[in-house]
């Protein structure tokens, strides 16, 4: 798809950007500068005592995450509160991109949502070598007792395999879904009544709100899941 129609079109008319690459790269890049900006501003003049309602809001927020990442995975969960965390603000803020008139969802294009999955089944693997070691971590793919291993070992890789797939294929789906239903909107309005404003789509923008926020926890969770089995002791009950 070479049409380009986000606010970031210029970047493309002035060629600073080729036009084979497609607007969720720069739409992706600008949610990651403004994250970086909001946690450097946010991480500047914390204070211990009396501190403001700004920073008591963002603790409350980080504790709230930390409680849910500890909740699935356990006391590792601490450790893994900034990676779970931080994925989970990046999809929400990817998902709620496209609610602004002007820009589209990265998370609705399956290359977003495949990058992110590729890099959560990286994570899954090094958080298990390093927790339990190469050897260890391989072994629970040949499952128990060891003469199984020529049909366990096909059937673990591949149930490795799928979570990716997995992860990819339902934000993509969801958050897809639910710009196209939108967009449908917006132009049931225009065809009928012209440029008449008759904000139809509204609600639907608000339910776009909760399924945004859904799908980043759901996709976090299900991270948090696949790190606590990886984790876990395979060698007693599994």
């Amino acid at each position: 798809m070479e049409e380009h129609g986000t606010w970031l079109h210029f970047l493309y008319y002035y060629h600073i950007l080729p036009h084979w690459m497609p607007e969720m790269v720069p739409e992706t890049l600008v949610v990651v500068v403004v994250l970086s900006v909001a946690a450097i501003l946010a991480s500047r003049k914390l204070r211990t005592r009396n501190p403001s309602r700004f920073q008591a809001s963002l603790e409350f927020c980080v504790t709230a995450l930390e409680g849910f990442v500890r909740g699935i995975v356990g006391e590792e969960g601490r450790s893994l509160t900034p990676l779970i965390g931080t994925l989970f603000i990046f999809i929400l803020c990817l998902n709620l991109l496209g609610l602004i008139p002007g820009f589209t969802s990265p998370t609705a294009n399956i290359n977003t949502t495949a990058a992110l999955a590729l890099f959560a089944f990286v994570m899954v693997q090094y958080y298990g070598m390093r927790k339990q070691g190469l050897v260890n971590y391989a072994k629970h793919f040949l499952g128990e007792p060891i003469w199984l291993a020529p049909l366990m070992l096909p059937i673990h890789i591949i149930g490795e395999l799928a979570r990716p797939l997995s992860l990819s294929i339902r934000l993509f789906g969801n958050i897809f879904g639910e710009d196209m239903v939108i967009a449908i909107l917006i132009l049931i309005v225009t065809s009928i009544l012209g440029n008449a404003l008759l904000p139809l789509q509204f609600p639907m923008m608000l339910f776009g709100i909760f399924t945004s926020f859904v799908q980043a926890l759901v996709f976090s969770m299900l991270v948090s899941i696949y790190i606590a089995v990886a984790i876990a002791d395979h060698g007693g009950h599994h």
